[in-house]
């Protein structure tokens, strides 16, 4: 077996692997703040953020997910961090009124 075939099965092995179980690489965007350009990761979600909702929803974390979920499958598309923020958005405005 040549050098290139061993390349390539272990490329598709680890595609495979990737696929299966979910796991992707970070994608990254540039967003603007205060007068320079940044760049943050548009996957995951800043630990300060899920503890704000964690604390708005009294610690249940089935609930917060439950919120989560519900926001992202009504924008298809947003990142998980846009998703916690709504969540968090929601509730806090659903409080006020």
């Amino acid at each position: 077996m040549s050098f290139l075939s061993i390349l390539l099965a272990i490329a598709l092995l680890l595609a495979i692997t990737s696929w299966l179980t979910g796991y992707r690489l970070p994608i990254y965007r540039q967003v603007k703040g205060g007068g320079h350009t940044s760049i943050q990761r548009s996957r995951g979600v800043a630990r300060n953020t899920r503890a704000q909702l964690l604390r708005l929803v009294g610690g249940n974390a089935a609930v917060a997910q439950r919120l989560v979920q519900d926001v992202s499958d009504r924008n298809p598309g947003r990142t998980e961090q846009w998703c916690w923020e709504k969540a968090i958005y929601d509730i806090e405005r659903d409080r006020r009124a």
